[in-house]
């Protein structure tokens, strides 16, 4: 989808045919018709001739279509499924059908650092999702990403950028109220103080989150196969609602001056609801609490005439998940009462992960830009606690109540660390006027499983004035997971240290033509293959299943997307993405993502003071995985409207957000332990204030 992307015209040349100089000669409306990345290569470029097929969506994206969550405002980009995972509810990013049970194949960055939990592999089972009134923009590729990002940058790439005091400049506050008692509020200030450019920004909440029905889960299977049993009564508090609530409390803090920035951010979740409960029971009382911190601190200086860019950058992330309340895996009375109290596992732990990188950037050959990137990140998986009241060995005694196990072999997961080094070189050739190429590699080496290289090439021809082709190489891999490699303790899955890393190779052909200012459209295809995917096989031993290289799959699909504004007031956007995943294995759909999908989006200027926006979304039927007998999920189509009127009074705004105005029931596709799937909400709202003093 084309998005109008804001850009810094003090950053180097763009490449490709455009300079500073010759942005700053482009006049208003060429001006907004040269759509501006960072994300593809490190560097600016315009939109539709990046070395990746790349969706902006900007701060004013998300205003117009009401957007609360980046969640809501990712179900916009072609050929991305937000479905939820079977752990906690969490929403997953699924690119092109490509989807693991943790969602780990998908690469979530802030201000291009990876938000990525070492046990998990992905951004934290206890996310919450992320608010977005301090976001600038969202940059997504759609495919690899490791010759830049390094690891699990596999199926694609998701870098939200936060504002700074430039975005905001001045005070701004607001509130919001809505359905399932959600209500926000924020503050946000951009200034100057005593000669730094200071912004910061803070956003608290709460929801209940929707309470659409699972009408049975995993414990109604299990009082099915206990029912012939004389006197057995069903436990299941199925059917019942979903648990989708939490609280919110986010921060960022953005410092900069001269060659300095320093960036700061803190995530808070607490009473975070498990959905529908850890292993597929509902569990009405659990919840979790999680905190995430960012820290980077970026200095640039320019050398040698300006040919020479540095960049040193340091980083740190921490997190940490700890459960608020006993987290029954299933209700009271499990296994036919061998559990009264339940069977309960209270996992916790924290980990701390820190970066240390040299970027340079040469501008002094002419036809070349030459990048060079080198670091290293140490990461620790440390205070690993567990309490649970059941052995994972059948044949040993079960314990009498709650058990700490956190400093034994009976702990959930080994405390353990990871040291990275890697070296990456990207040059990009501007061959003549017409042509360029990207080519580039990057090479990694991990303390606990090894080496791994991932190049990329990217050859973009301006085919005439308004057309634009594309042809896309890249590889890309996913580095194994604590979970996956350690795991010693688990009653379903065991970890294997021996595990090699997944591994990616993606080919795209892209079109893009300009039909005029604001109007243009593209088409990509693409295949990929998937080599040493990481599956749960059985091991025969006891223990259910552990984690194999065993895994193949292909994938092939078409994405078109389409921008045009029929007046200068009212614009439609649309795009429509076909793909299909396959386990070649199996020669089978891998399933959880639509074949089919697509949006429409009409944004509407009524007057200088009103503004419309409707959006539909339509995903098709989604298959199965192969081992799942049940039939598809049913294809639906969701349709938003956001109604907002500025100047109420000076600085003073309202917008009125109705979600699925038309109360369509649809369904993200669940493990076969919740039968009938996961429901999405019903028909809501909220209603939003904003005002700029």
């Amino acid at each position: 989808m084309k998005r109008f992307a804001t850009f810094m015209l003090a950053l180097p040349t763009c490449g490709f045919g455009y300079s500073d100089s010759d942005l700053w000669d482009l006049s208003l409306a060429e001006l907004m018709d040269v759509q501006i990345t960072r994300v593809a290569t490190g560097s600016p470029a315009p939109l539709n001739r990046a070395a990746a097929i790349v969706t902006v969506i900007t701060s004013e994206d998300l205003r117009r279509t009401g957007a609360r969550d980046i969640e809501d405002a990712l179900m916009s980009v072609p050929g991305l499924y937000v479905g939820r995972s079977e752990q906690g509810y969490a929403p997953t990013y699924i690119f092109r059908g490509i989807y693991g049970s943790l969602n780990p194949q998908a690469l979530l960055m802030i201000n291009g650092f990876p938000q990525k939990s070492l046990p998990t592999g992905n951004k934290g089972n206890v996310w919450g999702g992320m608010p977005v009134e301090a976001v600038d923009r969202i940059e997504v590729i759609r495919g690899p990403g490791s010759a830049l990002y390094g690891a699990d940058a596999f199926a694609g790439v998701i870098n939200v950028i936060t504002k700074t005091a430039k975005e905001i400049s001045g005070t701004q506050a607001g509130i919001r109220g809505g359905s399932y008692n959600t209500y926000d509020a924020w503050v946000q200030h951009g200034g100057n103080v005593q000669g730094w450019d200071v912004m910061f920004s803070l956003e608290a909440g709460t929801t209940d989150g929707h309470k659409e029905i699972i009408e049975s889960d995993a414990q109604t299977q299990f009082d099915e196969q206990f029912s012939a049993i004389p006197g057995y009564t069903p436990i299941s508090n199925a059917p019942g609602p979903i648990n989708a609530g939490y609280d919110n409390l986010d921060f960022r803090l953005d410092v900069s001056k001269a060659a300095w920035q320093i960036r700061f951010g803190y995530q808070n979740r607490s009473n975070l609801q498990a959905g529908d409960g850890v292993a597929g029971a509902l569990d009405p009382n659990s919840s979790y609490r999680s905190d995430i911190a960012n820290l980077d601190v970026s200095y640039t200086q320019e050398v040698w005439n300006d040919d020479l860019s540095l960049v040193s950058q340091f980083s740190t992330y921490y997190a940490s998940q700890k459960p608020l309340e006993d987290n029954f895996l299933f209700p009271k009375g499990a296994f036919v009462n061998t559990f009264p109290d339940g069977y309960i596992g209270n996992p916790g732990n924290k980990e701390i992960q820190v970066t240390l990188q040299q970027f340079l950037v040469y501008n002094g050959w002419d036809s070349h830009r030459l990048r060079l990137a080198v670091g290293a990140t140490f990461g620790d998986v440390y205070e690993t606690t567990e309490e649970k009241n059941f052995e994972v060995d059948l044949a040993t005694p079960k314990p009498e109540g709650l058990v700490d196990v956190s400093d034994t072999d009976e702990v959930w997961l080994p405390e353990a660390d990871r040291t990275l080094y890697f070296l990456s070189l990207q040059d990009e050739w501007q061959i003549d006027t017409d042509w360029q190429l990207v080519l580039g590699a990057r090479y990694d080496h991990y303390s606990d499983f090894g080496d791994t290289v991932n190049p990329r090439l990217a050859l973009v021809w301006a085919t005439t004035d308004a057309w634009t082709t594309r042809l896309l190489y890249g590889r890309a891999f996913r580095a194994p997971s604590f979970s996956e490699l350690y795991i010693i303790s688990n009653p379903v899955v065991l970890g294997n240290p021996e595990l090699d890393p997944e591994v990616i190779d993606t080919y795209e052909l892209a079109f893009n033509h300009q039909l005029g200012v604001g109007s243009s459209y593209g088409l990509n295809f693409f295949y990929y293959k998937i080599t040493d995917m990481i599956l749960y096989e059985p091991t025969g031993n006891g223990i259910d299943l552990a984690a194999e290289n065993v895994g193949e799959r292909d994938g092939r699909g078409v994405e078109f997307e389409l921008s045009h504004p029929f007046s200068d007031s009212l614009k439609l956007i649309a795009n429509y993405s076909y793909q299909e995943a396959t386990n070649t294995n199996l020669d089978d759909d891998v399933g959880f993502a639509p074949n089919n999908q697509s949006y429409a989006q009409l944004d509407w200027d009524i007057s200088s003071d009103w503004h419309a926006n409707l959006e539909m979304h339509w995903f098709g039927r989604i298959q199965r995985d192969p081992s799942d007998d049940r039939p598809a999920v049913k294809s639906a189509s969701v349709c938003n409207l956001t109604l907002r009127r500025m100047n109420l009074m000076a600085g003073l705004e309202v917008a009125l957000n109705i979600r699925n105005i038309f109360d369509k029931e649809w369904r993200s596709p669940s493990w076969t332990r919740i039968e009938h799937d996961y429901p999405a909400p019903g028909r809501n709202g909220n209603i939003t204030l904003r005002y700029t003093f």
